[in-house]
């Protein structure tokens, strides 16, 4: 079982009674901290909070290398955390697809995103955004242009964009 675990917007006291229990009765314990980080706690708290040991993974062990994760699922618990909530990211349901066409059960256990609370935050009206877009950064010979793409189109179409930032740990 490979259960996805949304930790909130800031700190340990944003995760839902569901998804504590969760954790605590997990054999193994992920977090994903490369597409959203908890600015209110750290690791040893986390882990000291939850009882358990919790391995970090990085952008590679979950898109590109994921077998240990789904292995360790198929024979047992998983609880695999992530800051905000889990479905707003595309390598959350990429995972989640990857381990259900291998036969594994999976669930989710859903908490506050920057996605749900944007509007409150801003002002804004949640039913005037338009696509979001993540802006990553450049590489050798690469630029990223959908960021500037996305930003017009939702512009020529009178609506909002929310916009990710991509988060390197060297950065």
């Amino acid at each position: 079982m490979l259960t996805f675990v949304g930790l909130g917007l800031y700190d340990l006291g944003d995760i839902s009674v569901k998804g504590l229990e969760c954790v605590k009765n997990a054999d193994t314990v992920f977090l994903e901290a490369y597409t959203s980080r908890l600015m209110g706690t750290d690791l040893s708290a986390m882990e000291a909070f939850f009882g358990k040991a919790i391995r970090v993974l990085g952008r590679e062990d979950v898109e590109q290398t994921p077998h240990e994760i789904l292995e360790l699922a198929a024979a047992g618990r998983v609880a695999f955390l992530t800051g905000g909530d889990p479905m707003v990211s595309t390598t959350h349901a990429d995972l989640r697809l990857r381990a259900a066409a291998a036969g594994i059960e999976t669930s989710i256990i859903h908490a506050s995103s920057i996605s749900s609370a944007v509007s409150g935050l801003s002002g804004l009206q949640n039913y005037r955004f338009g696509k979001s877009c993540s802006v990553p950064f450049p590489a050798k010979g690469w630029f990223p242009t959908t960021p500037i793409e996305t930003v017009a189109e939702n512009l020529a179409l009178n609506l909002h964009t929310l916009v990710y930032l991509d988060i390197q740990n060297d950065r």
